[in-house]
């Protein structure tokens, strides 16, 4: 039987969304989005556990460390997130001041 890791990308996309449930929305594409910046590491350690290369206690460290790297991928994305959306109530409240200090 062969494996097909595109098939296999996208339930690993639709699993992360059924368990990001209602949040699914643009956590749910940043989620999709850092597999596919690293699918091609994946595929590598898929690809080296199916030919013998590492044995199964390797695969699992190896993708204990990759689901590591993933989870800062995403951690990052969230920072990102957030520091826009503190620089817009930043402007927002800038804007509030200004235009009562504009009235006083």
């Amino acid at each position: 039987m062969s494996f097909d890791l595109s098939s296999v990308f996208n339930d690993m996309a639709k699993s992360a969304a059924n368990v990001l449930g209602d949040e699914a929305g643009t956590a749910g594409q940043d989620v999709l989005k850092v597999l596919q910046n690293n699918k091609d590491a994946i595929a590598e350690l898929v690809e080296a556990r199916t030919s013998g290369d590492i044995n199964e206690e390797e695969f699992e460290s190896e993708l204990g460390r990759e689901r590591l790297v993933l989870e800062a991928e995403l951690i990052s994305l969230e920072i990102m997130a957030k520091s826009a959306v503190q620089k817009a109530m930043n402007a927002a409240m800038d804007t509030l001041k200004s235009a009562l200090m504009a009235t006083i």
